[in-house]
């Protein structure tokens, strides 16, 4: 199993740590954070707000570090390392910070969340003729993927606003992001970010709810 660090600037804040709540919003994230890792920014010591971390192993997941905030999503793409970052889709395509700005920008597009599908496929079409026969599978790939979404938040805020009460634990994880499925599971005090990580790693020992 491969680990990777990368300190996050304070200007990237927004871009990661913004709430999740569709699809569009989970795949932009990846994208974006491959991006950041492309560019392995060396960030100085006062701009550091955040961490990211990449596992790869029969694990494979990006997780996003903060004081009071932990979440993590699946990683389906292979990742090498020599001097630079290089990602690929499947071994088939490379993964770079054009094809991320172009899939952000297909997402995005009006025509994605529009009535008919004509135009949106129309993008594909065009945007597979300068990417290679792999692009749909790439597209079909994200669009299909389990996120394996899951977040742990110390939040005073919220815990106080519901009348510090159960309804709303003070640490709890956040499990799956859509209104419809989200859920919380309360926890009795604050992990640590390695306690977050150990339970997501399928090479370790499992943790059990009492």
């Amino acid at each position: 199993m491969k680990e990777f660090r990368f300190d996050i600037d304070e200007s990237y804040m927004d871009r990661f740590f913004c709430p999740i709540k569709n699809k569009v919003q989970s795949i932009e994230l990846l994208m974006n954070s491959v991006k950041y890792m492309v560019l392995n920014p060396i960030v100085q010591k006062e701009r550091i707000q955040g961490e990211l971390v990449l596992i790869v192993g029969k694990m494979s997941r990006l997780f996003f570090l903060t004081e009071n905030k932990y979440f993590s999503v699946a990683f389906p793409f292979i990742v090498k390392y020599d001097e630079a970052f290089f990602f690929s889709f499947k071994n088939k395509m490379n993964i770079d910070g054009r094809l991320t700005s172009e899939v952000i920008s297909l997402i995005n597009d009006n025509h994605f969340q529009g009535g008919c599908c004509i135009e949106f496929a129309h993008n594909i079409v065009e945007n597979q003729e300068s990417n290679g026969d792999y692009y749909w599978d790439f597209i079909r790939e994200l669009l299909f993927m389990e996120d394996g979404y899951l977040r742990c938040d110390y939040d005073e805020k919220n815990y106080n606003k519901h009348g510090r009460s159960d309804m709303h634990p003070l640490n709890h994880y956040d499990l799956f992001y859509s209104g419809n499925a989200t859920f919380k599971l309360g926890l009795e005090g604050r992990i640590k970010p390695s306690d977050f990580i150990d339970l997501l790693n399928i090479n370790t020992d499992c943790k059990f709810i009492r």
